[in-house]
């Protein structure tokens, strides 16, 4: 490479065995470049962690988590006055590591050091969601996988305050069932440039990615560089239906269902009688009424 790169590894702080990785990295990424090292903590997300890394020279950064740490280093990037001069990469060390299916990334060192040093990366596309935060304040945030209004957002509120003592799919898999006991379709109004849907809702997903929930292949048909989003509109759906359809998710297969349709567009906006909560990449971040538009080709992601 003709400059010689700086390197900011964005590492999740509950990772297991976090000294024997950082060992790792060090030694394999050493020689390449100049590298920095932020943990996350509970007062330093992943974010600050990112622009603080952008603030002291890096020009690639590393997420080292799940789908959420990768959503707070991209958009670290993305609010970057030289985001189009940065480049992103990603090992999957998380719970869910969902994005990373879509794009065939896997945690091998030695890949992700290949890609750095030939430069082999390609351009994605992001969407951008404005919505309510908890306290009422409006705000504005950037996905990369998949944003879910409705029965992802609950269920995301549940995982965050439980304990998880299964693995991910498990754990997943039993919050999901949970949440379909205690929530209950909300009346929601849909509108985007070529469709308008009012109607009860268990949840509907505005998707760039394929996968959400470990592994689930809620939005077969989506990609991560079309230039579109995918809706995906699962409406009076009980836990019953969703048991039944559970295979054909594992396997990204789209599901034959009357209360279960798809689109894609570029842009939408969703309200709901009363606010509904919205999970953004696996974490939840608010609430309706919300807007939300893709931006093409907005990220470059080393892969």
């Amino acid at each position: 490479m003709a400059d010689t790169p700086h390197i900011a590894f964005i590492v999740h702080g509950k990772i297991r065995a976090k000294s024997r990785l950082l060992a790792k990295l060090l030694e394999h990424f050493q020689s390449i470049g100049t590298l920095t090292f932020f943990t996350t903590k509970p007062d330093m997300c992943g974010l600050k962690c990112s622009s603080e890394a952008l603030r002291k020279g890096a020009t690639i950064l590393i997420a080292v988590g799940g789908d959420g740490t990768v959503n707070e280093v991209a958009n670290a990037i993305l609010t970057n006055p030289k985001a189009s001069e940065l480049k992103m990469g990603i090992l999957p060390f998380g719970k869910g590591n969902d994005f990373c299916r879509s794009l065939g990334i896997s945690k091998d060192l030695a890949t992700l050091r290949k890609n750095i040093l030939f430069g082999k990366s390609r351009q994605i596309d992001v969407a951008e969601l404005e919505f309510t935060e908890k306290g009422g304040k409006p705000s504005k945030r950037y996905f990369v996988n998949i944003a879910d209004v409705g029965l992802g957002g609950f269920a995301t509120q549940m995982l965050r305050t439980g304990k998880s003592i299964w693995g991910s799919s498990m754990t997943y898999f039993f919050v999901i069932l949970r949440s379909f006991l205690f929530y209950k379709p909300v009346k929601v109004k849909f509108f985007s440039e070529n469709f308008e849907l009012e109607s009860p809702a268990m949840s509907i997903c505005m998707a760039n990615g394929k996968y959400f929930a470990s592994g689930l292949g809620i939005a077969p048909e989506a990609k991560v560089d079309d230039g579109l989003l995918d809706w995906v509109f699962l409406l009076k759906i009980s836990v019953w239906d969703y048991l039944k359809k559970l295979p054909q998710l594992k396997k990204g297969r789209k599901i034959r269902h009357p209360q279960v349709s798809y689109g894609q567009g570029t842009q939408c906006k969703i309200t709901g009688e009363h606010p509904i909560p919205i999970d953004m990449d696996g974490e939840f971040v608010g609430f309706t009424p919300l807007t939300c538009r893709i931006m093409p080709s907005a990220l470059t992601i080393l892969a």
